[in-house]
Parts: C-alpha cells; sequence; structure tokens
C-alpha cells in the first residue's frame, strides 16, 4: 500500500496481518470512504432491484423521479442501435423492455460517469478514462450479438465499468497513483496492473471486480474482469464462459484504444481483426461491426455528456496506417543512405 493518503491505511495493515488478499485489501480501501461509489438515486434503485419485496412500479417510480437518470434510459432505448418500430415515451416501458437488473446496472454506471469527470490525480486523465471506458461499453455489447450467451445491455454496463479500478485507485490515493501513472503510463495495461500491486496490494482488474460484486453485479462478469489482461494464448483455452466474456472484454479494450488514441499503427489493426476472426467475427463483417461501434460511441458520448471525437471508418483507418508505415520505411531508406 502507498503512503498514507487519509483513513484506512492502518485497517490495511491489520486486515493483511496473515497476508494480503484482494478483498482484505479491498475492504481496506473501501473503509477509506473515498471510492467512486453510485449516489442518492442510482443507489437506491440498486437497493430496490435486490429487495425481493419490492415491485417494478416501485423501481420504475425511483428511476422517474432523478430526471437525469430517466432521460439518458430512454435514449438508451430510443437510439438507432436498438432497432426498435417507434420511440419508447414512458419509463415503466422501458424498465420492462431493458428488465430491472440492467436498468439498475444502466443507472449505476450512469451516476458514475456524472459524479466523478474531475478528481485531485494529477496523472489521470479524467476526460479520457469516461471516453475509453464508453467505448469499451459500445464494443462490448455489439460483440456478443456475435458471441452469444449473454445480454448486450449487461455486456455494455461491464464494458463500461471494467476499468474503474484505475480511477478508484486516482480517487482513494491521488499521489501516490499519480507516481505509478507518470512511471508506468496506460499504454500497456498489463504492466500498469503489475506495479499497481507492488504499490497497493491490489490492481485495478482485482479491485474492479471487488466493487463490482459489492453491487450485485453478475459474478460472471466479476471473474471475467479480473482475467480481462491476461494473454490470450496462455489462459484462454479453456472455453468457459468467463473466459469467454473476458476475451469479449480484452478485444473491446484494443477497439477503444483505437477509437481514442490519436494515432494507430498497422499491427494493432490487423491483430483487431485476427482476433475478432478467433471469437466469431468474420474480416468481411468485422469492418462494419467496427464502424457501428464507431457510431454507437459517439452517439452515448452525446447521451452522457462524454467527449468523444470523430473517428474515420476501418477502411480510412487502414488506409492512413499504410501511408504512415510507408513514410517511415522511406524515411529509414534515406537515413540508411546517409
Amino acid at each position: 500500500m502507498p503512503p498514507h493518503e487519509g483513513h484506512g491505511r492502518g485497517q490495511a495493515e491489520r486486515a493483511m496481518e496473515n497476508g494480503p488478499t484482494s478483498s482484505t485489501v479491498y475492504e481496506a480501501v473501501k473503509a477509506s470512504h473515498k471510492l467512486p461509489s453510485p449516489t442518492g438515486v442510482a443507489l437506491e434503485i440498486l437497493r430496490l432491484t435486490h429487495d425481493e419485496e419490492s415491485t417494478i412500479d416501485e423501481i420504475t417510480a425511483a428511476v422517474e423521479s432523478d430526471p437525469a437518470i430517466s432521460s439518458r434510459i430512454l435514449k438508451m432505448v430510443n437510439a438507432s442501435l436498438a432497432g426498435l418500430p417507434r420511440q419508447v415515451a414512458s419509463v415503466q416501458r422501458a424498465v420492462s423492455m431493458l428488465g430491472v437488473r440492467t436498468v439498475s446496472h444502466l443507472a449505476l454506471g450512469f451516476s458514475l460517469v456524472t459524479e466523478n469527470q474531475t478528481g485531485q490525480c494529477e496523472a489521470f486523465n479524467y476526460a479520457n478514462f469516461w471516453s475509453e471506458s464508453l467505448a469499451r461499453g459500445a464494443a462490448s455489447r455489439h460483440i456478443t450479438y456475435f458471441v452469444g450467451g449473454f445480454a448486450p445491455d449487461e455486456a455494455f454496463t461491464c464494458g463500461l465499468l471494467c476499468q474503474l479500478g484505475r480511477l478508484a485507485l486516482a480517487t482513494a490515493f491521488p499521489k501516490a497513483y499519480a507516481d505509478t501513472l507518470f512511471t508506468v503510463g496506460t499504454a500497456n495495461l498489463r504492466e500498469l496492473a503489475e506495479a499497481e500491486r507492488a504499490v497497493f496490494e491490489i490492481d485495478h482488474n482485482e479491485l474492479t471486480a471487488e466493487m463490482m460484486a459489492d453491487w450485485h453485479m453478475p459474478i460472471l462478469f466479476c471473474d471475467a474482469t479480473r482475467m480481462q489482461h491476461i494473454k490470450q494464448e496462455d489462459e484462454f483455452a479453456a472455453r468457459s464462459r468467463t473466459a469467454q466474456f473476458a476475451r469479449v472484454l480484452h478485444l473491446s479494450g484494443t477497439i477503444a484504444q483505437v477509437l481514442t488514441e490519436p494515432a494507430v499503427d498497422r499491427e494493432t489493426l490487423s491483430g483487431l481483426v485476427v482476433e475478432a476472426n478467433s471469437m466469431g467475427i468474420a474480416p468481411e463483417v468485422y469492418h462494419e461491426v467496427f464502424d457501428a461501434i464507431n457510431r454507437e460511441w459517439r452517439e452515448l458520448g452525446e447521451i452522457l455528456s462524454v467527449r468523444t471525437r470523430k473517428v474515420p471508418p476501418l477502411a480510412d483507418l487502414y488506409s492512413e496506417a499504410e501511408r504512415q508505415r510507408a513514410t517511415l520505411d522511406m524515411c529509414e531508406v534515406k537515413r540508411d543512405e546517409s
């Protein structure tokens, strides 16, 4: 754990007397009351959803009591990506269509996005974090249409939140996490996770999974979140549903990187096609899927007031990557000749 940055350090030491685990470290960090968490109506919706005696009318009333949450849920349902023949104007109908669990998870995500746009961690790019997270959510939704076996709207929420541990560490330990980010950066999230474990005795994947479990998200999503950075060739040979969704998150993360970073190399783009093909998305179809994710990312950015940017279709990205590669090759030739 890093040097003391508020309450909880003594609790962490006591909790780990017999050796730290992700759960004991999480409980210690949670005791500091500095973790990102849903507030107000979103918290009440979560509570009602997991109360066996609550009714859909009570949950609908809770959603309707927050204009921001209710309007965003209606926009989600009515977005062109939903493919509905007519507009939905009733929150009750939206809740019925999506299901109470999906609505509670969406409300959770919306609340966290709204309440955590800024913070004290100097090295943490809050705007880019949410832009990337939204791209992960959109990508996860579209990929699950091909993978099958997962509810697309729940996949969206998991994709949106699957990196929340990074925000949590930036919130709980702004100075220590800034030092970690200045040293390691975010280009390679596996390396960042290793650095986090060395400093905090927990990494962002484990922390995210613990937070998700606290919010009663499906255990499959929690376990898949823990696995999302593991090398495919090493750990994904076992085709369990957890491993399968971890692959969804892995591919979603790479797609989000392409959408949010200003320059993308040809190898990354080609690797995406190969990875998508291994999950049942043929190369000729993947181009359409990527472009659909790109459009949805920008639509959702408007709904959630999250910054996005205009990214050209995948075919144009390939052409630009080829031009950049040709320019680099020419420069190398000229340097060798001189």
